[in-house]
């Protein structure tokens, strides 16, 4: 998905609303620099004018030093107040920077899950978030500069048109028309390079990709062991020279643009000195006004420069600032919108599926779809119909694909069925507000998140305040935590992950998904989901969460997800799923006698962990093959 493209006026505004909310002081400052900026050139030009109808008046001394002390105070004074704006401004605009990084990623938890997974909005996401990464050459940080520099420029560009004015219509008619000619030129100088931007993006993403890749020492033993050093150091060359070819063409053309507008610059800059100077032969301007004059029209060439580079380096911030609006104008969940509460239902809950189809659609194309059509994809599941009973245990099992995971964002309300309803004790889902929805679930998740927090806070997800020290610590026992946490010395107080603290506690990959099942059974909601949730334990740790899972599920309503089919048979009903469709259900018995699906799959398994078994001379792994 491409961003959508602002105007330059529409993104000034669009910051000058994010500072008057975040930052008003650094409206101020800002307008400060600018009233003072447009000053100090005016007084510039006036001052050798002053000093000279002085000397030709014959101004006693006493008189010349007071008129141009006071002068020369007043620009000390101007400048000073004027530097002391633009700095603080300065500190403003780049700690605010920080402030939009956090917007930006608090952001990311409103809008809806889908966008989150999206591919093309991940891509948004990390431009915005590359926008405001660069310092002084940052988007938020250059629309600041360039606005305010613009602002001088066409303030100071008008006052001196006013002075050449004065002096003759014509010559400011055709200094105007050649300083528009050269902005036409400076124009296509930019948008020739901004045709060229998805290009050289491509070119600085490949040279990127290649530079982090080499620089990865946790590559280094396979580039040793298969010899990747040539190869890499081609690609580099590949890359590189792809690089070069984008920035000659650039450099090419900007070269050709900068030689005409240079021509066309001394044109304009020789006619005006020329006519200034016939007419200081004419004896119709005074010394003190051919000062003022020359200063004018020296001004004048400067501010012109100065007003396309200022265009320039707003229609380069503007690019980058577009991908920060287009993520921060997502539509945001709807966490509060519905007329029901869970407090209405009786527990433990039943869920059914009645009729459900789904299809994942990248959510980019909800923003901006293509001629008013969606793109046509394979549907996970179509007319889906499943009962999860009241207090029922099932576990839900099938190969990679078949659409598990996809019925757990489903279930929890992540998703939103194409067709049919998701209905809870009989009530539609979408009835109760999101946020209400959420409580109603404790999962483990395959992905772990540990954040380099306090492990109550880890483990709570929750500000350290409000945990429930007895309670925590009876989930991390149940998880089988407690006793290593304890001979450890790691209390709920210890940080976790070595990010911020050296000592912090790195848990391994058992232990995190032991974790992650502590802070679901902490959580104590009314449905309990576990997802893959044995994948990284040895099978003796495996077969105690097995032989536990009843006591963790006693009074809910539970799913339980597994390839290792030996899970099954702790459940009520068991469930399988191919290519999106409930193929098989029942219980572990019943499916062994239908022999079927799930009895191929149960043999294979169990074939091959006897084998194992018989190698390695181990006595089980916690069941035993039972057909």
């Amino acid at each position: 998905m491409e961003p959508k493209h602002y105007s330059i006026f529409s993104d000034i505004v669009y910051f000058i609303k994010y500072f008057h909310k975040y930052e008003p002081i650094l409206l101020l400052l800002c307008a400060a620099e600018i009233v003072l900026g447009t000053f100090i050139p005016l007084i510039g030009i006036y001052l050798p004018k002053i000093t000279l109808d002085l000397v030709i008046q014959g101004a006693n001394v006493w008189h010349a030093m007071m008129v141009l002390g006071l002068f020369t105070l007043m620009m000390i004074s101007v400048r000073a107040v004027h530097a002391l704006a633009s700095a603080g401004k300065y500190h403003l605009y780049n700690s605010q920077r920080v402030n939009q990084v956090g917007l930006l990623f608090l952001k990311s938890l409103r809008i809806p899950y889908p966008y989150t997974e999206s591919g093309d909005m991940k891509k948004v996401y990390w431009k915005a978030f590359e926008s405001l990464q660069w310092g002084d050459w940052s988007a938020s940080s250059r629309m600041v500069t360039g606005t305010v520099g613009i602002t001088v420029n066409i303030l100071c560009f008008l006052l001196y048109s006013g002075v050449i004015g004065m002096l003759n219509v014509w010559l400011l008619i055709c200094l105007t028309v050649l300083a528009f000619l050269n902005y036409l030129i400076n124009l296509g100088q930019i948008r020739y390079e901004e045709s060229l931007r998805d290009e050289k993006a491509q070119a600085n993403k490949h040279y990127y990709c290649v530079l982090n890749s080499m620089g990865n020492v946790m590559g280094a033993k396979d580039i040793r062991i298969f010899g990747m050093s040539h190869w890499l150091i081609c690609l580099r060359d590949i890359v590189l020279d792809e690089n070069r070819r984008v920035n000659w063409k650039i450099y090419k053309k900007r070269s050709l643009y900068e030689k005409l507008g240079f021509l066309l610059s001394f044109a304009r800059d020789m006619g005006a000195y020329g006519f200034l100077l016939w007419r200081a032969f004419l004896g119709t301007v005074s010394a003190s006004e051919f000062v003022l004059y020359f200063g004018a029209v020296t001004g004048f060439s400067g501010f012109v420069t100065s007003i396309m580079n200022n265009l320039s380096e707003l229609r380069e911030a503007a690019n980058s600032a577009d991908y920060l609006r287009t993520y921060m104008e997502l539509p945001e969940e709807k966490l509060h919108s519905g007329t029901r509460h869970i407090e209405e239902l009786d527990m433990p809950i039943e869920i059914k599926f009645e009729n459900v189809s789904f299809s994942y659609c990248d959510a980019s194309e909800e923003v901006e779809e293509n001629d008013g059509k969606k793109e046509e994809v394979s549907p996970i599941f179509e007319h889906l119909s499943l009962t999860i009973h009241a207090g029922e245990k099932i576990a839900l099992v099938g190969v990679n694909g078949a659409g598990k995971t996809t019925f757990v964002k489903l279930l929890c309300g992540m998703y939103d069925p194409d067709e049919g309803k998701i209905l809870i004790n009989g009530i539609d889902r979408n009835e109760f507000p999101r946020e209400e929805l959420y409580q109603l679930f404790s999962v483990v998740f395959q992905e772990q998140l540990i954040l380099p927090f306090t492990v109550g806070e880890n483990l709570t997800l929750q500000k350290e305040d409000t945990v429930d020290t007895e309670r925590a610590w009876d989930a991390l026992e149940k998880a089988g935590l407690k006793s290593v946490f304890e001979e450890k010395g790691v209390h709920l107080d210890s940080f976790m992950t070595k990010k911020l603290v050296k000592d912090g506690v790195e848990l391994s990959g058992g232990q995190q998904q032991r974790f992650m099942l502590a802070r679901a059974l902490y959580k104590d909601a009314p449905v309990l989901i576990l997802d893959e949730p044995t994948a990284a334990l040895d099978p003796i740790a495996e077969s105690e969460i097995y032989n536990d899972y009843s006591k963790y599920s006693g009074g809910k309503t539970s799913l339980f997800i597994s390839h290792r089919l030996a899970s099954t048979r702790f459940s009520d009903r068991i469930v399988l799923f191919e290519d999106g469709k409930n193929i098989e259900s029942g219980t572990h018995d019943e499916l062994m006698g239908q022999n079927g699906k799930y009895a191929e799959m149960f043999r294979i398994q169990s074939n091959y962990y006897n084998s194992k078994q018989a190698e390695e001379g181990v006595s089980g792994y916690g069941y035993t093959v039972d057909e």
